[in-house]
C-alpha cells in the first residue's frame, strides 16, 4: 500500500464523515414547512393545512391573493399570515394570533437552527413576530414589505424529544388598522458540533503523516 493511497484513503474518509455530518444537519423534522394544502384565496384557521395549528387572526394565503404578498419561497405557492389590529377593530377569532407546530425527534443537549422567511404585508405597518421554542424567544420585525427575508435562530434542546415551535404577534398592531406579516418556508436542522469534525480531521491527517514517516512512498 503506497503512502499516496494511504493519504487518499484518509482524505476520502474525512470527506465521508463531513458529508455525514452535513446530512444530519440538513434533516428537517418540520412537517409541511411550506404551508401547502387546499386553500382558495386565503383562509383563517384552515383545517386542511397539515402540521400546523392556527389561532386568532392567523391563516394561509395563496400567491396572488388579496393579501398582496410576493410569491412565497419554497415552491408551494402559499404562505401563512399573522394578523393583528389596534383601535376599534378586533382580530376575527381572538388575540393574539399564533401559528405553532410540535416538533419531535430532538435530542437533549444538541444544537439546532430554525430558519424561516418573513414579509410585511405591502402598504401596512411592520408588525413584530415573536418566535418561541424550548424556552428560547426572539422577536423579529420584518425589514421589507416588498420581498421575503430569511431569518435563522439557534437554540440548544433541553426539553427532550418534543418541542413546540410558535410564531405569534401580540395583537397590538402598528398604525390604525390591521397589520399582517407573512411567514413561509419554515425548516429546522441540527447543527453539527464543529469540534467533532475538527478532531476527526486532525486525527486522520496525523495518521497520514504517520504513514508517510513509516512507509515513505514505497509500495507494500
Amino acid at each position: 500500500m503506497s503512502f499516496v493511497r494511504t493519504k487518499a484513503f484518509a482524505l476520502s474518509l474525512l470527506a465521508t464523515l463531513a458529508l455525514a455530518g452535513t446530512a444530519v444537519a440538513n434533516a428537517n423534522p418540520i412537517l409541511n414547512g411550506n404551508f401547502s394544502g387546499s386553500v382558495s384565496g386565503y383562509a383563517y384557521d384552515p383545517s386542511n393545512v397539515a402540521g400546523w395549528t392556527f389561532s386568532g387572526g392567523a391563516g394561509v394565503q395563496q400567491n396572488g391573493s388579496a393579501w398582496g404578498f410576493t410569491n412565497a419561497p419554497g415552491g408551494s405557492g402559499q404562505s401563512a399570515f399573522l394578523q393583528s389590529y389596534m383601535g376599534p377593530i378586533n382580530v376575527p377569532t381572538g388575540n393574539p394570533s399564533t401559528i405553532s407546530q410540535t416538533v419531535s425527534g430532538l435530542t437533549v443537549g444538541d444544537s439546532y437552527q430554525v430558519s424561516f422567511y418573513l414579509e410585511a404585508r405591502p402598504g401596512y405597518g411592520l408588525d413584530p413576530v415573536t418566535v418561541t421554542i424550548d424556552g428560547t424567544t426572539v422577536t423579529i420585525t420584518p425589514t421589507s414589505d416588498s420581498s421575503w427575508t430569511k431569518y435563522t435562530e439557534y437554540f440548544t434542546d433541553s426539553a427532550g424529544d418534543s418541542n413546540t415551535l410558535t410564531f405569534s404577534v401580540s395583537g397590538s398592531g402598528v398604525g390604525n388598522y390591521d397589520n399582517d406579516t407573512g411567514l413561509a418556508d419554515v425548516s429546522l436542522a441540527g447543527v453539527p458540533e464543529p469540534g467533532t469534525l475538527l478532531l476527526l480531521g486532525s486525527g486522520l491527517l496525523a495518521f497520514a503523516g504517520f504513514a508517510r514517516r513509516k512507509f515513505g512512498t514505497r509500495n507494500l
